[in-house]
Order: C-alpha cells, then structure tokens, then sequence
C-alpha cells in the first residue's frame, strides 16, 4: 500500500488524506543589482579577465563594449543572469525576517493565521544565527514563539525536501497545517574574487502552507499526488562553505561553485531523474503535467530541462533572469509567482512537478494538483 493510501488516524476508509498547498508567498529585498552594478565592487573587477573575455565572445560589437559591458554580456551568456537581489548589508533584514515575511505572505493568500499552524520548517544555510536555530526565530517573529518546529540544510533542495516532509506530517496525523519556508541571504557569503560564483547569487525566501485534505475516492485530488522523491549523493566540488566554526578566526565562510559542462549536465538530468521517480510514483507520466518548476540554478540548466521535455507538454518556469540563484528559495519564488499568474494564465486545477538538485548533492521531487 503506498504511503498517500495509509489510513490516519479517524480516516474513514473511503477516503484519503494528502497535504495540499492552501498558499503560497513571497519575500525579496527590494535592492536589485544588476550586472553592472556587480562589477563595480572592486574584487571582483580585478579578478575578471575582461580582455580574455571579450574575445571569446564572439560578437562584433564587444569592440565598442565598456568592461563593465564585456561583463554584462559574458553573465548573461554563461548563467542568463541580469539581477539578482540583495539585502542591505549595512540593514537590519535578516535570513530570517525574510522567511517570516514569505510565511506570513503564503498565510494571508490561504486566509488562516499564525495561531492555526500546528508546525514549521525552515530550509537554508545562511541563517543569521546557530542557536536558536533559525525556526524558533521565525516563530517568534510571526508572533507564536511556541511553534514547533526546525531548520535544516538540504541546499538548493531544501524547499523541496521541506514540502516532502510537510506532506508527510500531515499524511501520518502529527500535523493539520505545516508551513515550509525557504529562505538564504547567499549575497553575504559570496566570494567577489571568484566571479563565476560571484555573479549566480541572489537573496530571497519563498513559502508554502500546506494543509491537511481529506478526499473520497473518486474525487480530483488537489494537493500532493504521491510519495515525494529524495535523493542524495556526496560530492563536495560541485559546491562547498565551510561551517562557521571550523574556519579561522577573523573569517567567515565563502560560496565556492564549480561550473562546466559536467555540472550542467548533472543539473539536467539529475532533476528530470527525479522528477520521473517522483512521477512514477503518483502513478503519472509527463502527459499528465501542465507544469514544471525546477530550481532555478542556471538558465541553461532550466532550459536544458525545458529541451528534454519538448513535445510532451508541460510548461518549464524560468525566472532566474532578474533573481540569480537563491538556493532552496528559487523554487517556492517560482511556484509562489506562477500561482499568482504571474508566468501567464494557468489552467485550474493543474498538475505541477517540483524539482530541484543542491550541494552535497541533494535532490528532490514532487507532484502536486494546484
């Protein structure tokens, strides 16, 4: 018997429970950095190549190009990245007071409170603070400091491991209503000497509210369609950050991204992988998708998956164009802007796939009717 068909506890037995997404939101600092922007920070001007650059190119007008152009340009050919958002440095926003930003935002569109919550889960891995972990932050910042709850690292998979893990609260009976938010401030931890990583990096958080739905068999099921899929596999290269207190004292930790081909590669296929288990196992095919949103690490990468899938069907999210990267946060952004129309008119109910791949690797996918 699949997980979604186990009885909870007073499920009468012609029916069966699943989460469903009651609201979703949205948290971004309202400073926007372009390219050019970027490479007025001096580590970064003196670490780029701009004259090994603009002649690879290959584009008759890098001739009359400023640096700042030649930078512009080589950003948005290598990553489809023109801005990315960043949370003042010298402000009092936090990793945290965005994550209860976009909690509060996903609890007003399903018109419930904080006080309905029985849990919440908070994806990321720049949190202003260890202890209290990152979770109990939020709470007391939504105003219900006695939330249970935690944080958690699962990188760029994190929203998508936290909607797993709401899905299977809510399936088991220990929760009705689990709020998932993912949220990193990745701007404070970039590396500008380095500008292959420097350039890919935004701010953000994004969140779900997903609810206990109790279905008669027969019935359209709005909400999780499935088990999720999870997976994982230990590769350090691809993305590496020291922890805090492992490090020197007197430095922080830094965001190291490897690229190239390889990299890419992984990205496509390790999330349509996923993807297909996550699938398979809600007992559908790619026919059956309106939509797919994958984490928005690179527009090459999301377009990779947008090739593989051409001819059956389904519409890919892109928005990493005016975001960058915001590891777990891309993906509740996109799900959380698509629901509000904001990638064009939806079909409702739809079906939508998750799907996401992180450092360490993580990897993650589900199918949701939205």
């Amino acid at each position: 018997m699949h997980t979604e068909d186990r009885m909870a506890p007073g499920q009468p037995d012609n029916s069966r429970v699943t989460a469903m997404v009651a609201g979703t939101g949205s948290a971004l600092p309202p400073d926007a950095v372009t390219n050019l922007d970027l490479y007025e920070i001096p580590e970064l001007r003196e670490a780029f190549d701009t004259d090994e650059v603009r002649a690879s190119l290959g584009d008759a007008s890098q001739e009359t190009m400023t640096d700042a152009e030649v930078f512009d340009a080589w950003a948005k050919q290598v990553t489809g990245i023109a801005a990315r958002r960043r949370q003042d440095p010298s402000g009092d926003g936090t990793t945290e007071s965005m994550a209860a930003a976009a909690g509060r935002a996903a609890l007003d569109d399903a018109g419930m409170g904080p006080a309905d919550l029985d849990m919440l889960l908070v994806a990321t891995l720049t949190s202003a603070e260890e202890v209290p972990n990152a979770a109990c932050t939020v709470a007391e910042k939504m105003g219900v400091p006695e939330l249970g709850g935690y944080a958690f690292n699962a990188a760029c998979a994190g929203f998508v491991y936290g909607m797993a893990t709401g899905w299977s609260a809510i399936v088991s009976g220990m929760a009705r209503n689990v709020l998932v938010v993912s949220s990193d401030s990745l701007t404070r931890f970039v590396d500008y000497a380095d500008p292959r990583t420097a350039v890919l990096f935004g701010d953000g958080a994004g969140a779900a509210l997903l609810t206990r739905s109790e279905v008669t068999r027969g019935e359209t099921v709005l909400g999780v369609l499935g088990p999720p899929s999870l997976a994982a596999s230990y590769q350090r290269e691809p993305l590496q950050m020291d922890g805090l207190g492992w490090l020197e004292i007197g430095t922080k930790p830094l965001l190291h991204m490897k690229g190239g081909a390889r990299i890419l590669r992984r990205a496509v296929t390790g999330m349509h992988a996923q993807a297909e288990e996550a699938l398979q196992s809600a007992g559908l095919d790619w026919r059956d998708v309106q939509v797919v949103i994958p984490h928005q690490a690179n527009l090459r990468i999301t377009k990779g998956i947008e090739k593989m899938l051409r001819g059956k069907g389904p519409k890919v999210i892109h928005n990493i164009r005016d975001l960058g990267n915001m590891s777990g946060a891309t993906v509740a952004i996109a799900l959380d802007q698509w629901k509000r129309g904001m990638h064009g008119p939806r079909p409702e109910p739809a079906t939508v796939v998750l799907t996401a791949i992180g450092g360490g690797y993580t990897s993650a996918a589900m199918v949701l009717r939205v």
